[in-house]
């Protein structure tokens, strides 16, 4: 079985987003990938970065870039971050009692600015104004958050602290390892 391997970590810059995650994916003692990807984009202007069961965390993003565009072709509008939050949100809820494996976040540029938002697997979402971090090593990561993060971070800033956190989490978290992918959401959109 699957758990909520690895770190995944998200910060408001301004002006933006960054998110961060590692690329190990483990079952217990064994390394199943030193490739996973976990950070996704959802539209040209929101992404959400997952930690547990890949299968889990493929089947809801799937979910949640099909429901974004649908959202887009009727309200003929861009979706927001918000919104693709709030329908992760319902759709963990209405699997309260069979619960996917999926912990993490959606973070995105909106027309009021950037957003950052945590889930859990059954639905809870709260908004972070700073910073969060999901799976194993999220504690090791939150402290390199708490010492370093400062408001008003650049863009270049916000993905180096980013980075580190997913790095300082490798050195201490077995389930956290390998690689290291930054992603950045601003006006520009997803990169």
């Amino acid at each position: 079985m699957y758990g909520f391997t690895g770190t995944v970590v998200g910060l408001r810059f301004k002006g933006g987003i960054a998110l961060a995650s590692d690329t190990r994916s483990t079952a217990y003692y064994l390394v199943l990938s030193k490739k996973l990807k976990k950070i996704f984009k959802i539209t040209d202007h929101v992404a959400g970065a997952f930690t547990g069961s890949p299968g889990d965390v493929q089947a809801l993003v799937s979910i949640l870039q099909a429901e974004a565009r649908l959202f887009e072709v009727i309200e003929k509008r861009r979706v927001s971050s918000k919104v693709v939050t709030q329908i992760a949100s319902n759709y963990l809820s209405a699997r309260r009692i069979f619960p996917m494996l999926v912990d993490g976040m959606i973070g995105g540029f909106d027309q009021d600015g950037p957003h950052l938002y945590c889930l859990d697997a059954i639905g809870g979402k709260i908004e972070e104004r700073k910073f969060a971090s999901s799976g194993t090593g999220s504690t090791v990561a939150y402290g390199v958050l708490e010492q370093s993060y400062k408001d008003e971070l650049d863009e270049k800033e916000g993905a180096k602290l980013a980075a580190l956190a997913i790095r300082m989490a490798i050195e201490r978290d077995a389930a956290t390892g390998d690689g290291i992918t930054v992603a950045i959401i601003n006006e520009k959109g997803f990169r």
